[in-house]
């Protein structure tokens, strides 16, 4: 098996009375037959999914500890997940098992995980459970009473509301184990960085295996590398989302448009508050919308969302609510927004208005002519766009957002 740069040494048998005897171990191939003197793929999957506390998984984020095995190939409509983990907390893990034998391997394995999540994301504890049974061949609540063999003091209804928490917001710990160190692994974890849109963690773990002379398997798995537990906001799709990124410090200067966006959603957010307390007011970003997410509405709370933007180019500011594509639910209660589009008028304003972005995706808000640039923020046009965007969020938001849990509530 070809290795590059090595981040351990190896592991040494040793007689403490005896140190003339010290041998060092073999590493033992993966992917190769007995025969070989190699292990299956297939049996490193059945180790480390029966001996879950040989992964480092406390190690990567102690809120997953206690990981309890629960089933093989878990189905999804985006394909199968080659185990599922659950603790005591309701805190799920999922592991993919793959050879690393080229970047089309790692580019894929990356791809599919991924898209596991973003499935599991729309998924209720229900959904879950059916599953769970099927990949299992049991019948029953068989996530709770695997979890419970070892947590008697375990309450049900704890249990299932933490589970479906989880599920909702898309806070997964994900493990992609290996089979050995491979260069770029740390921008595989980058990649993912950037790109994803769900709260998880990811770790890239290898899989060192070694054979002592009494020809036991000794397994060693170590993580790679790992994302850290630090977010901002990205734009995937039009939509932005948290996705934890490293904090290097290392940071662009920002330009012009990103100096004047994040001037004016400072200006409008300084002391905001939203008259429905329930919702929680967004940071300051340099980017040209601000977002801010619906509880409970799926996909990790982003299925409905609101927005508010800045659009130089036609000259408009506004702020909508909005849906995610393909999340059935959500796109049944923004109907039901549309469809009462005429009562919310009188309550909220008769400028409430519908239309479509030049995506063709929906929206339904307040937009409005603004002039640029704005000069300073003692321009009279800066701060009367200040005033409009804060008195509009505002109004959208808090008539709206009581509305949308309800609606919710009523699905649920």
């Amino acid at each position: 098996m070809e290795e590059h740069a090595r981040t351990h040494g190896d592991l040494i048998r040793l007689d403490p009375d005896d140190l003339t005897s010290a041998r060092t171990l073999s590493r033992v191939p993966l992917g190769t037959p007995a025969g070989g003197g190699g292990v299956t793929e297939s049996l490193l999957q059945d180790l480390l999914f029966r001996f879950p506390e040989t992964l480092p998984i406390a190690a990567i984020d102690a809120a997953y500890a206690g990981a309890v095995p629960i089933c093989r190939e878990l189905a999804t409509s985006a394909g199968y997940v080659d185990a599922l983990y659950v603790n005591s907390l309701g805190r799920l893990t999922l592991a993919e098992f793959k050879l690393w034998r080229n970047p089309q391997a790692r580019r894929e394995v990356i791809g599919q995980i991924l898209d596991y999540t973003k499935e599991l994301a729309c998924w209720d504890y229900e959904d879950l459970q059916r599953e769970v049974s099927r990949a299992a061949g049991k019948k029953g609540n068989v996530l709770y009473e695997l979890v419970r063999r070892g947590s008697p003091e375990i309450d049900e209804a704890a249990f299932h509301d933490n589970v479906t928490r989880h599920l909702k917001r898309g806070e997964f710990l994900l493990l992609i184990i290996g089979d050995g160190i491979r260069e770029g692994v740390e921008s595989i974890v980058d990649f993912v960085q950037r790109h994803s849109g769900l709260h998880f963690n990811l770790a890239l773990v290898e899989a060192a295996l070694y054979r002592d002379d009494s020809d036991h398997l000794i397994v060693q798995p170590r993580v790679l590398a790992r994302t850290e537990i630090v977010h901002r906001l990205v734009v995937e799709n039009g939509l932005s989302q948290k996705a934890a990124i490293p904090d290097d410090g290392d940071r662009e200067p920002l330009s012009d448009h990103e100096s004047e966006n994040l001037r004016f959603w400072t200006a409008v957010l300084d002391d905001f508050k939203f008259a429905d307390t329930g919702v929680d007011v967004p940071a300051p970003t340099k980017e040209a919308t601000l977002y801010v997410q619906v509880r409970d509405s799926g996909y990790g709370d982003w299925g409905l969302w609101f927005g508010s933007y800045l659009f130089r180019k036609s000259r408009l500011i506004g702020c909508y609510l909005a849906r995610r594509e393909g999340i059935p639910a959500a796109t049944r209660i923004y109907e039901q927004v549309h469809s009462s589009l005429k009562d919310l008028r009188g309550e909220i304003g008769d400028d409430l208005a519908y239309w479509s972005n030049s995506q063709g995706r929906p929206r339904i808000g307040f937009r409005r002519e603004a002039r640029w640039p704005f000069v300073s923020d003692d321009d009279s046009d800066f701060r009367e766009a200040v005033s409009w965007m804060r008195e509009h969020l505002d109004r959208l938001v808090s008539a709206l957002h009581p509305h949308l849990q309800r609606l919710i509530s009523q699905r649920n």
